[in-house]
């Protein structure tokens, strides 16, 4: 409301029954309370942004959420991550801020493996088709992203490979032999979305081994029921045993519970964070046993590769890295 109060569902309705009554226009929202209707700055619940920034910072990282290469972006899409990082940005360079705004085509991963052999071309050839075609979009909507890279760019490749180097070396990163879905049809791990089924909650026809799109169930691709292959059709899907190697969240539980409690987070946000860590983390796997990636650098993990979550959320460090590299100012990405 204009008066500077938030009101809840009851107060407003009321509120805006008298300012009908009245013959006065309600403000925008549930209703307004009896106020005076001059143009006034209109306060919500939550401070205004320029009380939340500090005075002290004057340098903003924007990230844009990278688009998948497997295909060009729905209007959603853009508006809903690059669009809105380029508003974003602008509207802190107006205010004299120096930004940085940074995305790129998530170029991995088995969706961009399984599209590409079903247009019968190279992961990397779709990828990089895709990533040149985003690149005209932004172009023609005027979206200006300062580095719009790719995760098969070298920059990338090196930081990743060097993070998860340094997460074994330090002691974070455990290996364990596992059972996983087989096709013999066709002779490959089907991880991901390389295989099909029926999900074991909802019952779904046509859940995917990472998760059900109809429940939202994340899955295990040995879970599914009556399971086949994405690419051969082939029911014949065996369990072989394969060993992969996992990031050990749990040595991060008193570091992490730190960080949260430091922070000034939503109540609800650091209630559900605090509940999610106490109840114990479980180790997550960081490698895929699939050809398009990035090739994991643990010893003894010849063929593996880096799981594209694992490596795709590093590519807004390594665009900044890359985007001051390319300015020959090698370490200035550290002031981001």
């Amino acid at each position: 409301c204009p008066c500077g109060r938030f009101e809840t569902r009851s107060a407003a309705d009321s509120g805006y029954a008298r300012h009908v009554a009245s013959g006065r226009r309600p403000s925008v929202g549930f209703g307004a309370s009896l106020c005076p209707p001059d143009p006034v700055r209109v306060r919500y619940n939550q401070p205004l942004i320029e009380e939340t920034v500090n005075a002290n910072i004057k340098r903003i990282l924007v990230c844009s959420a990278w688009p998948y290469g497997s295909g060009l972006p729905h209007l959603g899409n853009l508006i809903g991550c690059l669009l809105s990082g380029d508003g974003f940005s602008r509207f802190y360079r107006l205010r004299g801020y120096e930004v940085l705004h940074v995305s790129g085509t998530d170029a991995h991963g088995t969706r961009v493996e399984y599209e590409a052999a079903r247009l019968g071309i190279t992961p990397g050839k779709l990828a990089s088709q895709v990533h040149q075609a985003i690149g005209r979009v932004l172009a023609q909507f005027e979206i200006g992203v300062d580095n719009y890279t790719t995760t098969e760019s070298p920059v990338h490749h090196e930081f990743v490979t060097g993070v998860y180097g340094d997460m074994e070396h330090n002691g974070y990163i455990i290996s364990q032999e596992e059972d996983r879905a087989f096709c013999r049809g066709c002779s490959r791990f089907l991880a991901d979305r390389f295989i099909v089924g029926t999900c074991p909650r909802c019952g779904y026809l046509h859940a995917q081994g990472n998760q059900c799109d109809a429940c939202g169930a994340l899955l295990e691709p040995e879970a599914l029921r009556a399971p086949y292959c994405a690419f051969c059709g082939s029911t014949d899907v065996v369990s072989r045993s394969t060993r992969h190697w996992y990031l050990d969240l749990a040595k991060l539980t008193p570091d992490l519970l730190g960080y949260v409690e430091s922070r000034d987070f939503r109540g609800n946000v650091k209630l559900f964070t605090q509940r999610l860590i106490q109840d114990g983390l479980r180790a997550r796997a960081v490698t895929r046993d699939i050809a398009w990636g990035i090739p994991a650098p643990f010893a003894g993990a010849a063929g593996k590769v880096i799981y594209v979550w694992a490596e795709a959320a590093l590519g807004y460090v390594s665009a900044t890295i890359e985007h001051f590299r390319r300015l020959g100012q090698e370490e200035r990405w550290r002031e981001f």
